[in-house]
């Protein structure tokens, strides 16, 4: 028998979880102290603590530990392993044998809440989920929780990445999460690395039945608020009437969970975002003649979507080297000003800023083995899971290595592999970015006349893009591009086809948008450093309307 508090019994009792849950789980109280040996604070078990110590176990072991002080104040023990709350439930046999499904909570009180109504399969997520507005009531594409852990980042979701060969296995998962915006991100997440085919949702009841305090009432938002106003039964109930999240566009109705709004994102060029929008999943194609400048603008693009947007991305770029060329492409709309005067700190900065936010796909030397699209979709699926990528970009597209079918044509290998692409950018809510090069007979008509149409090996890169753009310059020796809008196939959402004209500023090698009011100079002279973006606002933990009272 664990070491509870009565008062800290009591609380429970009020959410309904008895002291024979909070045994089973491990779950007791305790109280700050500071270790004689290390100087440290850490939490030691007494009856008289108010700290509510929730213990991660696995294989028997304790991993990890998470508190909840008063107030609502969360916090883990230091250099603890991240893992989900209750994960032996993963080698329980009935749960291999697909007898029950596996059930992921948000929190440790909907885990409990499962427990005490008798279902045994369930498990929480260490962190629960993140805010997902801004302090203007903006939704935030990549949105952090109160801790500073961002969503995408691999901390955040590195419970899924140690249980993964535990979590294999295992044929049905529902995703359980709270019934707000925070929660629904957090499910989008979890089905993203775990799978569309095998995970399920709930519906919890809609009855107004929770009581604010306020003096309103809304619905129940997760399984502990179901336990204390329906019961045991009605959690059993919810669990048995989960349906699966549908899988290649066949479903009914009442099988589809609510979409969020397709939200289009800038492209930090102020100037194009009448026309231009980004988005995912999203298949995107751009070209233009050598030397124009596709490849620098696509890097610039995807560097502004992390900095503006923090979505982060999988660079596969085969045809420059990757050190410096590729990393001070990406680094330089973040460190700003001219290549020329950036200091090593400046790149030490930009280079842990990378580390961050994005993921290279490369082949090893020594390996020599077939790195055609499976391949790099393979490792874009491994990207997603690590760094939990918005962003795959294949630069250029040809020098993959093209694995045709035999008695296949060109043409419908080309085909094939833009399905894959963008079954792989729907599947895992990415935008897919692919560079190619034009036909030589393309490249002889000149850079103002070049189109999708010309795009090397088959027409399909103009039929099958969402998004497709031609970077063009009249004279080579101008400054002045042209980013020409040819294809966007959600009008007027994701904007609409149009030519716009961005400067090419050769001191720091970015494209930057046309002041017609600034006065006439140099075209490369240099614009001074300048900061592009500024953090994202952060939201301040929701209250639940029942604070812990110690």
């Amino acid at each position: 028998m664990t070491v509870i508090n009565p008062k800290v019994a009591k609380w429970f009792e009020r959410r309904k979880i008895t002291r024979e849950t909070l045994d089973e789980a491990g779950v007791y109280s305790g109280a700050w102290a500071e270790d004689e040996e290390t100087g440290l604070r850490r939490v030691v078990g007494t009856e008289a603590g108010d700290v509510i110590v929730f213990p991660y176990i696995e294989r028997g072991q304790a991993v990890n530990e998470k508190y909840r002080s008063a107030g609502k104040r969360f916090s883990q023990k230091a250099g603890g392993k991240k893992t989900f709350f209750n994960s032996d439930v993963l080698d329980l046999e009935p749960l291999k044998a697909d007898d029950f499904p596996l059930v992921i909570t948000e929190g440790e009180m909907d885990c409990l809440s499962l427990l005490e109504a008798g279902f045994k399969y369930a498990m929480s997520v260490p962190d629960g989920a993140p805010p997902a507005r801004d302090a203007q009531g903006n939704l935030i594409e990549v949105p952090e929780d109160t801790a500073d852990i961002d969503i995408n980042d691999d901390d955040k979701f590195g419970y899924v990445v140690n249980n993964w060969g535990r979590l294999t296995p295992i044929k049905r998962i529902i995703i359980a999460t709270d019934a707000d915006e925070p929660g629904q991100r957090l499910a989008a997440e979890l089905v993203r690395r775990l799978s569309r085919a095998r995970c399920l949702h709930v519906e919890y009841p809609r009855d107004e039945v929770v009581l604010l305090q306020d003096g309103t009432k809304r619905a129940c938002k997760d399984f502990n608020e179901v336990l204390m106003e329906f019961g045991p039964k009605k959690v059993r109930e919810i669990i048995d009437e989960a349906k699966a999240y549908p899988v290649s566009g066949v479903y009914e109705l009442s099988e589809f969970p609510a979409e969020p709004n397709l939200v289009m994102a800038t492209t930090g060029w102020s100037s194009l975002d009448e026309n231009l929008r980004v988005y995912y999943p999203c298949f995107m194609v751009v070209t233009g003649l050598a030397g124009i400048g596709k490849s620098t603008w696509t890097m610039q693009l995807v560097s502004q979507l992390a900095i503006r947007h923090g979505w982060k991305a999988a660079v596969a770029s085969f045809e420059m080297r990757l050190d410096p060329y590729v990393t001070h492409a990406l680094m330089a709309p973040y460190i700003g000003g001219p290549r020329a005067a950036w200091t090593s700190d400046d790149v030490d900065r930009g280079r842990a800023w990378l580390q961050k936010n994005f993921i290279f796909i490369a082949p090893h030397p020594q390996d020599d083995s077939t790195h055609d699209i499976d391949w790099l979709i393979e490792r874009a699926r491994v990207a997603v899971l690590r760094k939990g990528i918005r962003v795959l970009l294949i630069d250029p597209w040809n020098e993959i290595e093209h694995s045709k079918a035999r008695d296949e044509t060109m043409g419908d290998y080309v085909g094939r592999a833009i399905r894959k692409l963008k079954t792989f950018a729907r599947e895992y809510e990415v935008l897919v970015i692919v560079v190619a090069h034009p036909t030589k007979s393309g490249s002889e008509k000149g850079p103002d006349r070049v189109s999708l149409y010309d795009v090397s090996d088959s027409a399909h890169f103009a039929n099958k893009a969402d998004l497709g753009i031609v970077i063009s310059r009249e004279d080579k020796a101008s400054p002045i591009t042209t980013v020409v809008i040819t294809k966007v196939r959600y009008q007027p959402e994701a904007g609409k086809p149009a030519n716009l004209r961005l400067e090419y500023n050769d001191a720091t090698r970015c494209f930057d948008v046309i002041n017609p009011d600034a006065p006439a100079r140099s075209p490369y002279e240099p614009r001074g450093r300048q900061s592009q973006h500024a953090p994202l606002p952060m939201l301040p933990p929701e209250e639940d309307g029942d604070p812990c009272p110690f």
